[in-house]
């Protein structure tokens, strides 16, 4: 099968795990007897390539005609973005870009994972060709402009009027592919936009991303300290404030240190806000590489999200090191973190009760060994051969469809 996978972020770009799943399915399904083409975006005008081969993959980066490039959206000013969208969805050079590139590659089916970026009326082109689509959803872009369904650090409770007449266009732009049907990694995302989005009657599944992670050269060693970890991006919708504020009173009675990899708008402030204090480092930016690392040899990893997680790439790579994990009962976590088996379920933005949580684990560090010892019996459910199977099998279903 002749296969064009649609993703704005693409590596070797990497903002998120999102990408790395679509790079990861990609190779799979190129590896598998299938030519496979990547369209995605190009962070300048020097960076565009146009059907260049990048590892078994045909890639066109391509500089799309915006007020800013998707690699800039969480740092442009926010009067930019309303053109930006209207341009997403509306703009005629996108459907033409996309257009030219399926008149060079001829696609069989189209794999859709970032539309945003490259813009969603490239969905009436795919519906024009008759090509048979899958939408993953790796976020909610599908009904909110922002992806998320999270402003201000809380989530909305509806569509606001802007969300609202841009998911309308989008649906219509839906309608017209007659054959389409939808991914997403976790129930809870797939269930989220079941209530936004009139999707009912079109195919869909639950599988998890196929996502492939290095193995790491460490061991895991006892300590007499515990090691906590967080892995991600650090911003409120993380709830990494909440965690924060959970474990620095716990610091006078206890022996731990916290480990925060990643960056993101809240790096400064918090390093600013814990300098000094030894309890707490921040790596900054960490290669994909050196995370396993890292994890490898830490005792929990923290997960407080208080927005409606996917399926978060980091707790299934934590379970397959037999990392257990304490993360928030809400989205997509729940489905990976089973409550007193392979790690702990605590609400969302309860401080009081995160502190409690950890507490409890660091009162009794038989019962931290026990959660590791579970934390590995369910990885052979994450096996990417295994979900890319299945993802393709859905792919052959629509593929099928009259």
């Amino acid at each position: 099968m002749r296969i064009l996978s649609i993703s704005a972020l693409f590596p070797p770009n990497v903002q998120g795990g999102a990408e790395i799943s679509a790079y990861n399915l990609a190779q799979w399904l190129s590896s598998n007897g299938n030519e496979v083409a990547v369209l995605t975006t190009a962070i300048s005008p020097e960076d565009e390539v146009f059907g260049v081969d990048e590892g078994g993959l045909r890639v066109w980066r391509i500089f799309m005609p915006r007020a800013y490039t998707a690699f800039d959206a969480s740092k442009t000013a926010a009067w930019k973005k309303p053109a930006w969208h209207l341009q997403d969805i509306f703009d005629p050079r996108n459907k033409s870009i996309f257009e030219k590139i399926v008149d060079e590659f001829r696609p069989d089916f189209v794999s859709v994972h970032y539309i945003q970026g490259l813009g969603f009326n490239i969905l009436t082109s795919i519906g024009k060709r008759n090509l048979p689509a899958a939408v993953t959803f790796h976020d909610l872009s599908l009904a909110c402009i922002k992806m998320s369904m999270f402003v201000d650090g809380k989530e909305c409770e509806g569509l606001c009027t802007s969300c609202a007449l841009s998911a309308k266009v989008k649906m219509s732009y839906v309608r017209g592919v007659k054959r389409i049907g939808f991914i997403s990694p976790s129930k809870a995302v797939l269930d989220k936009m079941l209530s936004l989005q009139p999707i009912s009657q079109y195919p869909r599944a639950h599988i998890p991303n196929a996502r492939r992670y290095p193995a790491p050269q460490t061991s895991y060693h006892q300590s007499d300290t515990f090691r906590f970890v967080y892995v991600g991006r650090l911003t409120d919708a993380k709830g990494v404030n909440v965690l924060l504020e959970a474990l620095e009173p716990l610091v006078p009675d206890y022996d731990f240190t916290l480990k925060m990899v990643g960056t993101g708008p809240e790096a400064e402030t918090l390093r600013e806000r814990y300098a000094g204090q030894s309890w707490i480092s921040f790596t900054g930016h960490v290669p994909a590489d050196e995370v396993p690392e890292i994890m490898a040899d830490s005792d929990l990893l923290f997960v407080p999200s208080i927005w409606l997680e996917n399926s978060p790439g980091v707790v299934i790579q934590a379970l397959g090191l037999s990392l257990p994990v304490m993360g928030s009962d809400k989205g997509g976590i729940p489905e990976l973190v089973q409550h007193n088996e392979n790690g702990i379920l605590v609400p969302p933005g309860d401080v009081a009760a995160w502190r409690s949580a950890t507490k409890s684990l660091l009162d009794d560090p038989a019962r931290l060994r026990v959660l590791r010892e579970n934390a590995k019996r369910g990885a052979a459910e994450f096996d990417p051969d295994r979900l890319a199977g299945r993802i393709f099998s859905f792919f052959e279903k629509i593929r099928a469809l009259p």
